[in-house]
């Protein structure tokens, strides 16, 4: 089953970067650009964006399983890794999308959207300024060990 990764978020504002910073990790690599995830057990594509957008309901339909990772404004964990249905939301704008409305924008234009995962990471600091908070960062590592476990349940 084909993968796929998505970091959202600006690594120009603290925490917010949380999403690049784990697919960097991840990936080894520093740009947006398309990159590979490797296990023990297989491999996904993965990828880091400033934000969602309309085209990216045309880039999910070629997986079977979609995971969004974020920064997270509320919440008492460190991380937490929860499946994702399509729901179309409202939003003044279409520059920026949720993960669940992206889904549900290629399942009203494509068909059935892949499965969907969203892994949200706490935050505490969204100011401009490059670099996670010590806080951020350990909510990191434990993300990290999550996405590896649920990695290698997928990718066998």
């Amino acid at each position: 089953m084909k993968t796929l990764l998505i970091g959202i978020g600006n690594p120009g504002r603290r925490d917010d970067g949380l999403g690049p910073a784990l697919v960097e990790r991840l990936s080894g690599s520093r740009s947006p650009e398309r990159a590979i995830v490797k296990t023990a057990e297989g491999s996904a594509d993965a990828f880091w964006a400033y934000q969602l957008n309309v085209e990216d309901a045309s880039l999910v339909r070629e997986y079977d399983r979609i995971i969004f990772v974020d920064a997270a404004v509320e919440g008492t964990a460190p991380a937490a890794l929860n499946p994702l249905e399509p729901a179309a939301s409202i939003a003044f704008t279409t520059h920026e999308m949720s993960p669940a409305s992206v889904l549900a924008l290629g399942e009203e234009l494509y068909g059935p959207m892949p499965e969907g995962f969203l892994l949200s990471i706490r935050g505490f600091s969204w100011d401009i300024a490059e670099g996670l908070t010590d806080e951020a960062a350990r909510n990191l590592d434990a993300a990290r060990l999550i996405l590896d476990k649920f990695l290698q349940t997928i990718l066998r």
